[in-house]
């Protein structure tokens, strides 16, 4: 293999990209032709704090991660499993304005763990490594040229890489989607996602607990060590508010957003803020270009479900690349093969895209409609087919190509 030329070229490091970097090397036809990653920037190992960006993974997540071998690398002792998850309006999570799913009810031991993002994806750096991808670190991408038979891209310090085919991972503001011309329609929520880790007076009891306030939502999840994450989802000049009022006068704010669901709220360390948006590209594939994860679709993390939409992305596409790659004269950069890939993950990425919205629009659209939702809620919790339906998707058991 020539170390300039490859089969796949996957812009962006993160958590999708690496994941579908190490399920392309399982296959090793795709593997001898090559298989390359940019990342501008260069991979730490995660420190011994636990980081302020976490994910819910899923079960069906957990599962791509073992498939890929990155799950086996991540330490026992900082995954937070979740048996339970209780969501509620008003009153408390004991009132009438809830909703409760637990692992139980759904067969399983766990419904998932609560993740630090940058632990995750140093293990899949380190998985992706051992598989034979190669890892440009540090390499920022400059231009891209897509022709019928070849793809191209420039890096920032002159490098010239070919491929059969161009991977967008590189996050919704993703470069590669701008060079390649793919259209993206986006909607900024006015809201910032403020994060922080909280000690409590009482356990979370592996339960992932959410509220939903005028503003946004507000999550606790549990991490391993006792302490919960904190996403909580609030209007721009809240969040200046929030963070500029210090440690103690944040932990008051959320004791009280929280309804004192854990009693007492202490913040443990730094607090930090990003914007909320949703977006999404009509289009996933064009001839030698295919968009996973935030570069096809971001949604608000309301449910946690976006690293879950990547991964459920990742696999579907590797399940393509993987099958056609056993066909004489195998082309992974063709539409046709890469439309099946589109076909499998966009109507569920829309449908949980529609999901959060309404949900942002019906809980933070005035008394009125908050109350609606508290009522919904209720009802949900009482309709069995409705529940089922809901934890599917929150478990994220639809939309993937085996």
């Amino acid at each position: 293999m020539n170390a300039n030329e490859a089969a796949v070229v996957i812009a962006g490091g993160g958590i999708v990209g690496l994941t579908l970097a190490c399920l392309l090397a399982e296959e090793r036809r795709l593997r001898e032709a090559g298989i390359i990653v940019l990342e501008p920037r260069e991979p730490q190992p995660p420190a011994a704090e636990t980081g302020l960006r976490v994910s819910a993974i899923s079960p069906r997540s957990q599962a791509i991660l073992s498939d890929c071998g990155a799950w086996q690398g991540l330490p026992p002792e900082r995954l937070g499993p979740y048996q339970r998850m209780c969501v509620w309006r008003d009153g408390g999570p004991g009132g009438a304005q809830r909703i409760r799913f637990d692992a139980a009810e759904q067969g399983l031991p766990v419904l998932g763990h609560i993740v630090e993002n940058e632990l995750l994806r140093w293990a899949l750096w380190q998985r992706a490594a051992d598989a034979g991808v190669g890892l440009r670190a540090g390499c920022e991408l400059l231009n891209a040229l897509i022709e019928p038979e070849q793809a191209a891209i420039t890096t920032a310090d002159g490098e010239r890489l070919g491929a059969r085919l161009l991977v967008a991972a590189d996050g919704a503001r993703s470069r590669l989607r701008q060079l390649a011309g793919l259209p993206w329609r986006y909607r900024s929520y006015r809201q910032r996602g403020l994060v922080t880790v909280v000690s409590s007076e009482r356990w979370h009891e592996q339960c992932a607990w959410q509220r939903f306030l005028p503003g946004g939502p507000l999550a606790l999840l549990p991490l391993a060590d006792g302490r919960s994450s904190i996403v909580w989802s609030v209007p721009d000049a809240q969040a200046d508010a929030l963070l500029d009022g210090g440690p103690e006068a944040l932990g008051e704010a959320l004791t009280a957003a929280s309804e004192r669901v854990l009693g007492r709220l202490s913040v443990a360390g730094e607090a930090q803020a990003f914007p909320l948006a949703a977006g999404h590209a009509p289009a996933y594939v064009s001839e030698r270009l295919a968009l996973v994860g935030d570069a096809a679709h971001q949604v608000h993390p309301l449910a946690g479900q976006g690293v879950n939409l990547g991964l459920a992305d990742a696999a579907a596409l590797a399940g393509v690349l993987r099958a056609h790659a056993q066909l004489p004269a195998a082309d992974p950069g063709d539409r046709r093969v890469l439309r099946r890939y589109e076909r499998a993950r966009k109507a569920d990425n829309l449908l949980t895209l529609g999901t959060m919205d309404l949900f942002h629009r019906v809980f933070g659209g005035g008394p009125a409609l908050a109350g609606a939702g508290g009522i919904g809620l209720a009802i949900a919790d009482r309709v069995p087919a409705l529940k089922r339906r809901l934890a599917a998707q929150a478990l994220g058991s639809r939309g993937l190509v085996r």
